[in-house]
């Protein structure tokens, strides 16, 4: 699937230098193989870092024990990885949540996913989510500078994912105050990336030095029975 072919009003035609569709793919089957993984495990309370370490592990052992696709087997997996900045040097580093390398092509192209909680104890979910700790590293360029594409997961651990994809679609529409650099054609939209993840959305935001950029945001659903859908 090409971002050309997503309704109007979505994620417009990538850069042509923009990842491929293979390697999106493949990135996000990887998240969903770790997701499946783990889902009947306990997660409506757990701590962001604990979530994204075992969706890292979950990953590994698939590789390892030959239960993902031969392909897998270029990938390199990270958790709470730290970047390389222009001007930030040491333990300052920002830490990227899931950093996939591949070792397909010399460049070794990356893949960048930040994650955040989405949780009703906590009043500021969604602008932690859209705001600087958030979607804000790629739009300041501290993540996803190899690239023009990035993702980000919500550890959904109350309500539904329909629930906060609302809420968070509002924050990224272009009527919304800040906007978030939204381009014209950028505003949050479905998009059906692979079956097995159902929550799945696009945004476009321009960014200061390093052009346009594609946000795929995949919310995962921890709630457990009390999940409606």
């Amino acid at each position: 699937m090409s971002l050309k072919s997503h309704p109007s009003g979505a994620v417009g035609v990538p850069d042509r230098d923009e990842y491929t569709p293979q390697f999106r793919r493949q990135c996000h089957q990887l998240i969903a193989f770790g997701y499946g993984a783990i889902r009947g495990e306990s997660h409506s309370e757990s701590e962001e870092d604990f979530i994204t370490q075992r969706l890292r592990q979950a990953i590994q052992i698939g590789q390892r024990d030959g239960a993902l696709p031969r392909w897998a087997d270029r990938y390199f997996v990270h958790d709470q990885l730290p970047i390389d900045v222009p001007g930030v040097a040491g333990k300052d580093r920002p830490k990227i949540d899931i950093h996939f390398e591949s070792n397909e092509a010399r460049r070794r192209p990356v893949y960048h996913f930040e994650a955040k909680r989405l949780r009703t104890a906590d009043t500021h979910s969604v602008s932690e989510y859209v705001g600087r700790p958030g979607l804000g590293m790629f739009l300041t360029e501290q993540y996803g500078r190899m690239g023009n594409e990035g993702g980000m997961l919500g550890y959904v651990q109350s309500e539904s994912p329909t629930h906060w994809a609302e809420r968070i679609g509002r924050k990224l529409h272009p009527d919304a105050p800040g906007n978030h650099r939204l381009t014209a054609d950028g505003a949050w939209a479905g998009f059906p990336l692979i079956a097995e993840l159902e929550h799945t959305y696009a945004t476009r935001h321009t960014r200061p030095t390093l052009g346009n950029i594609a946000i795929y945001h995949t919310l995962l659903d921890f709630c457990g029975d009390t999940a409606t859908g």
